[in-house]
């Protein structure tokens, strides 16, 4: 049998648990928010760590790629050199040849005025292909007019 002071002593600590158990809610609260908080900033991390990722993937690619190319630039840069020196040879033995025939070259200012001319008639030929062009479209135009005013004299 209950007594009244028992029962009174078990509300007491009914609400000494109650208290307890509203503080551990409180705190679970607290801990899932701060999990919360924690996860979306580890899910925030790890998308910045795979797009990091991914680029250093794509820079290793491109590293690579201009390595290659700065490599096949300097066979192509000692291959060219090669030629030079071998024409620059080959222009020493043909400039001591032309030296032994004289001057029978064309003057460069010749060649320079003969380019000259060149480009002025071309532009005059331009000029003078376009009035053609120009003539032509009228005289369509011209006789499509009198196409017109003969099928309305006819018509009259």
């Amino acid at each position: 049998m209950l007594h009244y002071i028992d029962f009174h002593q078990l509300q007491i600590e009914n609400k000494q648990y109650v208290q307890k158990i509203d503080e551990r809610n409180e705190e679970l609260l607290k801990l899932k928010l701060t999990t919360g908080s924690t996860v979306q900033a580890l899910n925030t991390l790890k998308n910045k760590l795979q797009s990091l990722l991914t680029e250093s993937s794509w820079l290793s690619k491109e590293i690579k790629s201009r390595t290659e190319q700065l490599n096949k630039l300097e066979e192509d840069a000692a291959t060219v050199q090669a030629e030079l020196q071998s024409e620059a040879r080959l222009k020493k033995k043909l400039g001591q040849q032309d030296s032994d025939q004289g001057g029978n070259m064309p003057q460069i200012l010749d060649y320079v005025k003969q380019k000259k001319d060149m480009y002025e008639i071309e532009a005059t030929l331009k000029n003078w292909e376009r009035k053609v062009e120009i003539a032509e479209m009228a005289a369509k135009k011209a006789k499509a007019s009198m196409k017109r005013s003969a099928s309305a004299a006819k018509s009259l």
